[in-house]
């Protein structure tokens, strides 16, 4: 078993505040929970930060962690990736004053996800011990394993293997979903060819709900999520705060496309629970003249192929970051299209080979899972080891 020593006796807080200037950006970062680093959370201005007086600097090499997500496993040592960006005072920042611990041994450490055990065992009445909403005052009491150098770097190596051997196993399994994400496009697409082909216009129309937003009353609102993933609630809330204009209703059987992310398969069928939500202008609405179960379920997988996702990439305009269609292109989409019967056969076929696709991503996350889990035991073992948990 390690020494138990004092985070106080270890490191000492390295406040760097700054001068926030309203004219200039800054990298605002955070820390990822169970000891996955520091990283730069968005980009704003002097004049979008909030209590000028407590942000501080971060440095490569700097301990940081989040009195809020603690008990999470929000540790980190900042890597050269992150030197120089700004945190709030819910991040304090601290650096190694002490030769008796390494740097790695530390990032190691808070990645094993036994901070939480440590801290447990060191509970002693009324004076319990908690990572929830931890102070700094607390931080410095908090003991951790010190080993000597031999088996900290020892530690640090075996924790290195571990990994390598965990994203050597993951590898091919990642590999794997990425190929089947695209499967069932590329399996509707050789079922749909051959069949003959109609423009959008010709299988639909647009509709337009207008609706009076009013002050008191509750909207829901709703997104299209990327990748075919559906359409999604964004938020319930008082007509006051929706500030677009030409918001419109949408029904059980619409379209809803994102203009901007379409390119990116953000489309799909709006179903009853969704039914009487609003949208902006940038969310068109289409609906079918079949309204049937098959042709919709036909449809869903149409645009999944890879020729209806070129024809949005093709037709969508403008700067890399922000690119747009325009609503009349979406009707001059070619698409496979044939009598009701032909219809129903495709879908029998594609829904077989969807059920076979969701079966083998279920079981290649599920084999993720395990690899990543059994690399984190062999991390979280060590460090239980020399805080005498085992």
């Amino acid at each position: 078993m390690a020494r138990m020593v004092a985070f106080g006796d270890l490191v000492e807080e390295e406040n760097r505040l700054i001068e926030v200037l309203d004219h200039e950006e800054y990298a605002c970062g955070g820390v990822r929970l169970h000891g996955k680093g520091v990283f730069v959370r968005e980009y704003k201005r002097g004049t979008e930060l909030k209590k000028k007086f407590v942000q501080h600097t971060v440095r490569a090499g700097d301990i940081v962690y989040s009195t809020l997500f603690a008990k999470s496993g929000a540790f980190a040592v900042a890597d050269e990736s992150v030197d120089g960006i700004v945190l709030s005072e819910k991040f304090p920042t601290f650096a190694l004053k002490s030769g008796d611990i390494s740097l790695d041994y530390l990032k190691w450490l808070f990645r094993s996800g036994q901070l939480n055990r440590i801290a447990e065992d060191q509970m002693t009445g009324i004076a319990a011990f908690s990572l929830a909403h931890l102070s700094k005052r607390k931080f410095l009491l908090l003991k951790v394993p010190v080993p000597s150098p031999e088996r900290q770097a020892e530690v640090v190596q075996l924790c290195e293997v571990s990994a390598a051997e965990t994203a050597r196993c993951v590898a091919p399994l990642r590999r794997n979903l990425a190929m089947l994400d695209g499967f069932v496009g590329n399996a509707a697409a050789k079922v749909f060819s051959g069949m003959p082909t109609e423009k959008m216009s010709a299988v639909g129309e647009y509709v337009l709900r207008g609706v009076e937003i009013e002050p008191g009353t509750k909207y829901t609102q709703i997104t299209v999520a990327m990748r075919h993933r559906g359409l999604r609630l964004r938020r319930i809330c008082d007509g006051s705060d929706i500030k677009s204009p030409g918001q419109s209703s949408v029904l059980d059987g619409d379209i809803l496309f994102s203009r901007i992310d379409i390119r990116q398969g953000a489309i799909g069928f709006v179903g009853k629970d969704l039914e009487g939500g609003v949208v902006t202008r940038d969310f068109p609405v289409f609906r079918l003249n079949d309204q049937d179960e098959v042709t919709r379920e036909f449809m869903r997988y149409v645009f999944m192929t890879p020729g209806f996702m070129t024809q949005a990439k093709e037709a969508s305009r403008g700067t890399t970051g922000r690119k747009k269609m325009k609503r009349p292109a979406f009707l001059e989409f070619n698409i496979p299209w044939t009598e009701p019967s032909g219809r129903a056969a495709a879908v029998k076929t594609l829904a077989e080979v969807e059920r076979h696709s969701s079966a083998l991503v279920k079981r290649y996350k599920q084999q993720e899972i395990l690899a990543k889990s059994l690399g984190l035991s062999v991390v979280a073992t060590l460090f239980a080891q020399d805080a005498g948990l085992l």
